[in-house]
């Protein structure tokens, strides 16, 4: 059929036929390239961005480092402040020496001895209370403060009442205080390997 079209209407068809295809290639194609350059671009900003704080973070990674450090010296030295014992029962019994032996170095005679740990599970620091009695003088009383407060671990006397039981006795009576103080530590909870594969 075609060999016998003229040139003429073979020049129309062709014509036609590349009118057509230009059409859909404007209708079809151009939309679809733009579509495709648009997410091209916009996955390589994204790509630029994701370079740019890859970049970034590696130059803050020594400053990072130095704070790590700083931080791991920090918690060494905390340690130091701690209460000796790896249960908070431990910890309270290692309080409740302290505060035993201040008082016996100071001259204070102590009676009862109650502690109070912390009960909260799955915490990594403790807080341990003692709570604590006892006879003697102001200055004995003073000394064991004084003994309290320049102990290694970083105690805080939380509650102290000085009392006088006998207020009318004789003046050559020597003093007798009563004395109630509440003493807290912070101990560090260590987690059995045991406990922590359950």
């Amino acid at each position: 059929m075609i060999a016998r079209m003229s040139d003429r209407d073979r020049r129309v068809l062709v014509m036609g036929a590349i009118a057509i295809a230009l059409m859909l290639l404007l209708t079809r194609g151009l939309p679809a390239w733009r579509r495709w350059d648009r997410d091209a671009r916009a996955a390589a900003a994204e790509m630029a961005a994701e370079a740019a704080r890859a970049e970034a973070g590696v130059r803050r990674l020594p400053a990072a480092l130095d704070s790590l450090q700083a931080r791991k010296a920090r918690l060494v030295a905390l340690g130091q402040s701690l209460l000796d014992g790896d249960t908070p029962a431990a910890a309270g019994a290692t309080l409740a020496s302290l505060v035993t032996g201040a008082a016996a170095r100071a001259g204070v005679q102590t009676g009862s001895v109650q502690v109070r740990p912390d009960t909260t599970a799955g915490a990594t620091f403790s807080r341990i209370r003692v709570s604590a009695d006892g006879v003697g003088d102001l200055p004995a009383i003073t000394r064991m403060l004084t003994l309290l407060e320049g102990a290694p671990e970083l105690l805080a006397v939380r509650a102290l009442a000085i009392t006088q039981p006998d207020a009318g006795g004789p003046a050559d009576r020597a003093e007798s205080l009563r004395v109630e103080i509440t003493v807290e530590g912070l101990a560090l909870v260590r987690v059995k390997r045991a406990e922590a594969a359950r």
